[in-house]
């Protein structure tokens, strides 16, 4: 019989909270056997956009709508990938806890709704009976939003104060995975079932401006978009996979490993995750028919383009450049330090470089941004910039496709 698949959608997870490795018992008991993307970077910096990019394997079904979570519509080139696995006749279902306050049934499915439940123990109940049944291969989507900032369960409520009850709200997603890898172990299905388990974006608590208070749906800094991501294959040995994969390649991944025929079509950019064909991943906060900040919308629409050591931004007209490997918040635009000289040379800026220092660039700079790196400096901006300026007119033409 077919394999199972088990989406394990870890909500607002980015790489820098689940560097608090002891709050994921349950997900790191399961990671030393699973592909491990290390260089993993979500399309978009908000769940609905993440989650519609994945489904479709394609970034642009959502794109001509001006609202976020609210009266979305869905153009498809392709059917949606649960729909697409029950016409190859798996049983399906999307589940999670606790109700979601918008509607996602639209992009979920053409035909089906997605079950949203009150606890836990409901959502569970519902997946053990989809688990159980071994007359027909099962695909299952799970998603655990208690580790949202806004939503609560009662091991989360639990908590003495805000910031514990933020720690035990990822807490309570973690022991989603240890209940859904327990059903398996329970009615022997974890040798027959691949997970796929990856974070939808992050959230950045201010560092870049106040935002009227989001956390996330901001510009797509690597904070937010660095995310973890794994996928487990009984049949498969686990290790590092360190080249870029993007939240878009994920359908056609899975889609290859359950053999069965991938429909995306050539006009869909997005690559087999395990071949290492894709160099740069794109990731946006908005959709492009949606007004950036004014009227009362403190969001700037922003786009980016990451490439294996730089990540390039551009909102509200500019462009910064960060290492994003090094600089993983993004705090450090390099760009201010690329100036030219008379003969159009570009070259550091070393005045700026050594500020406060009467001896010049201190060796610590010196030795990270050395002169051998303005050449690439130079050279990779311009090539990134030329690629996120053909995308970023990608999205503009379809804000007006209505």
């Amino acid at each position: 019989m077919k394999k199972n698949v088990i989406f394990i959608h870890l909500e607002s997870l980015n790489q820098a909270i689940y560097s608090h490795r002891h709050w994921f018992p349950c997900l790191n008991s399961i990671v030393p056997h699973a592909y491990r993307f290390n260089n993993f970077i979500s399309s978009a910096t908000s769940s609905f956009m993440a989650v519609s990019d994945l489904l479709h394997g394609d970034g642009d079904v959502l794109e001509h709508n001006n609202n976020l979570e609210l009266n979305l519509t869905v153009k498809r080139k392709t059917p949606a990938l649960f729909d697409y696995l029950k016409k190859n006749h798996y049983a399906t279902a999307g589940i999670g806890y606790p109700k979601n306050w918008a509607n996602f049934d639209k992009i979920w499915s053409e035909r089906d709704c997605y079950y949203w439940d009150d606890s836990s123990h409901e959502m569970l109940n519902r997946a053990e009976k989809f688990i159980a049944n071994k007359d027909q291969p099962f695909a299952l989507y799970v998603w655990n939003l208690t580790s949202h900032l806004c939503y609560m369960d009662q091991h989360k409520y639990s908590g003495s104060n805000s910031f514990q009850r933020w720690q035990r709200g990822y807490e309570s997603m973690d022991n989603t995975v240890g209940e859904i890898m327990r059903l398996l172990a329970t009615h022997k299905q974890f040798d027959n079932t691949i997970l796929v388990i990856f974070g939808d974006h992050g959230d950045d608590f201010w560092n870049h401006g106040y935002y009227g208070g989001f956390a996330h749906a901001l510009e797509p800094f690597t904070s937010l978009v660095h995310t973890p991501a794994f996928i487990f294959d009984p049949s498969l040995k686990g290790q590092d996979i360190n080249h870029l994969v993007s939240m878009l390649d994920l359908r056609k991944t899975t889609l290859q490993l359950l053999n069965i025929p991938d429909d995306t079509p050539a006009s869909v950019p997005a690559w087999n995750a395990f071949t290492g064909d894709r160099k740069y991943c794109f990731s946006r906060n908005l959709f492009a028919a949606q007004t950036g900040s004014g009227s009362g919308n403190p969001l700037k629409k922003g786009y980016s383009i990451t490439s294996d050591d730089l990540h390039l931004l551009h909102a509200d007209g500019q462009y910064k450049m960060f290492a994003w490997q090094a600089d993983s918040g993004n705090h450090f635009d390099l760009l201010p330090l690329l100036v030219k000289d008379g003969q159009g040379k570009v070259h550091y800026d070393y005045k700026t470089l050594g500020a406060g220092r009467n001896n010049g660039p201190h060796p610590h700079v010196v030795a990270f941004l050395g002169q051998d790196s303005e050449a690439f400096l130079t050279e990779q901006f311009q090539i990134l910039k030329a690629e996120l300026d053909t995308f970023i007119q990608g999205k503009n033409k379809l804000s007006s496709v209505q």
